[in-house]
């Protein structure tokens, strides 16, 4: 398994796949999230195994770990541990991670926290609310995970996050 960065002409599947793949709320308006692609910290890469896509992800090298703002394996290649091998990679490649994912509410949710704790990552007891992505919507409320320890109570993390990925 490799990750492969998307060059620009790619970007309208890969887009697509971020509809398919996440809540609206979770995701920029198309030609903001295009813009994105030129921000010198920001990094798209497909998930690229015996060489197919099989799914994305993408990363803010930020100040002192790397931020997954998007991580999907696409639904023809799930349920065969191939999340499980690009987490590691990720692990690897980037040391120390941060995410965020849906509270618990949701019987998918639970399957998701459960997934990203059983790959090391930690679930952080804080409040965080996602901010919106677009105008007019409001924040959605998430929890942060980190690997490969609990962040110390996150407000550094937070608010890089907050300043470099939502422009707040």
């Amino acid at each position: 398994m490799q990750f492969k960065e998307i060059k620009t002409e790619e970007f309208d599947a890969v887009y697509k796949q971020m509809e398919e793949n996440f809540p609206v709320c979770e995701i920029r308006l198309k030609e903001e999230a295009r813009a994105v692609l030129s921000q010198k910290d920001y990094f798209l890469y497909h998930i690229e195994e015996d060489g197919r896509n099989v799914g994305f992800i993408s990363v803010w090298n930020l100040n002192g770990f790397c931020f997954i703002e998007h991580f999907v394996i696409y639904l023809n290649f799930r349920n065969k541990g191939l999340g499980q091998i690009a987490l590691d990679l990720a692990k690897r490649k980037w040391k120390r991670l941060v995410l965020e994912a849906e509270p618990s509410d949701t019987e998918l949710a639970s399957r998701r926290l459960g997934f990203y704790k059983r790959n090391g990552f930690f679930q952080n007891s804080f409040k965080y609310m996602q901010p919106a992505y677009r105008e007019g919507e409001e924040g959605v409320e998430l929890v942060i995970l980190s690997y490969p320890d609990l962040l110390d109570e996150g407000k550094d993390t937070v608010k890089e996050i907050y300043k470099r990925v939502y422009g707040r």
